[in-house]
């Protein structure tokens, strides 16, 4: 491995020198730097990374906690964020947590900051622990602590908006696709739902899956055993973009079209409900501003570590396709 010495000697100037030019000091002069870049690339060099680190107390790795490796939502998140920490040269580092898991991660992976999405209340807690502790946290999605910087997505007014969208299509019996069981605040699409249904004096209804890794062929399955059971409701609000595929590819098995017999509205806004025979409706996460500004908030809290607390609020967007427009009145 070329060393900065090495470059030193070969050019016949200090070791001080190199190390400023390859780290951009700004009092080099612009011929020196050129010289000794040159001099660098030629040779080989490439900066020791762990002894970087060290000089800076910082191990250039920043982590990211999903609640799980499920969902395509979660993916795009990861993409986004690394995609922003790769233009500073920063490692991210994705872990699937649960409230058990927290300590045990920090312990194993020494990390610079923690950006957490949709955590859980166990994992708040050990985040504004953490925080407490002073490891720089961004709390951010549907679920965040007010005790961290925080990038909230309120999903609440955009459930209403699509329960809502679709009343005015017509539709009366209309489901709510979830594995929520319970209500909670930090859970929008399920209260945003039920506050439009009772706003318009119509009866709830939900379709309950279970959270699994095999989304899609579950909730596949699911509505084909609903319907027989059941019959078949107008329109469906799916808790997410996976399930709403897994519940279109189902209502196609039975011979139920969309949205003629079935109407159906996903929530995240991947980019797979575009590519359907009949595109679907969804509620369109702000995943691109949300991750910028969480990426701002983590860079101002690494300068400033005393700074007040960031928060931002986002909304959602509603795309509404042919999966949710009643053809025929």
């Amino acid at each position: 491995m070329i060393t900065q010495a090495q470059i030193a000697r070969k050019l016949g100037v200090s070791r001080q020198l190199v190390s400023f030019a390859l780290a951009g000091y700004p009092p080099i002069s612009a011929k020196s730097r050129k010289r000794i870049l040159a001099a660098a690339l030629k040779m080989g060099y490439r900066p020791n990374p762990h002894a970087r680190a060290l000089r800076r107390q910082r191990t250039g790795i920043i982590a990211l906690w999903i609640p799980d490796q499920i969902s395509t939502h979660y993916t795009h998140v990861a993409r986004e964020l690394g995609r922003l920490l790769k233009q500073s040269r920063i490692e991210l580092i994705i872990s699937e947590v649960g409230g058990d898991d927290a300590k045990q991660l920090l312990s194993n992976v020494p990390v610079d900051a923690i950006f957490a999405v949709d955590a859980s209340k166990a994992v708040l807690t050990e985040l504004e622990a953490l925080k407490a502790r002073a490891v720089p946290v961004v709390s951010l999605g549907t679920s965040c602590s007010r005790k961290t910087d925080s990038v909230q997505v309120d999903l609440l007014p955009g459930a209403v908006e699509v329960v809502e969208h679709l009343i005015g299509a017509g539709f009366r019996r209309i489901a709510h696709a979830t594995f929520v069981r319970t209500d909670d605040a930090n859970e929008g699409r399920r209260s945003g739902y039920l506050r439009a249904m009772r706003k318009a004096k119509l009866k709830p209804e939900f379709i309950y899956y279970p959270l699994t890794d095999q989304q899609r062929p579950i909730t596949r399955q699911l509505i084909r055993d609903y319907v027989r059971e059941q019959g078949r409701p107008e329109a469906i609000f799916c808790h997410s973009d996976d399930a709403a595929l897994g519940i279109y590819r189902g209502l196609c098995d039975i011979g139920a079209r969309v949205p003629d017999d079935v109407a159906l509205v996903g929530c995240d806004g991947i980019e797979d409900t575009e590519y359907l025979g009949c595109p679907l409706t969804t509620l369109v996460q702000p995943v691109a501003a949300m991750c910028a500004t969480a990426w701002q908030f983590l860079q101002h809290r690494l300068e400033k570590p005393d700074a007040l607390i960031q928060r931002a609020v986002l909304k959602p967007a509603l795309a509404i396709r042919d999966s949710s427009r009643r053809l025929t009145v």
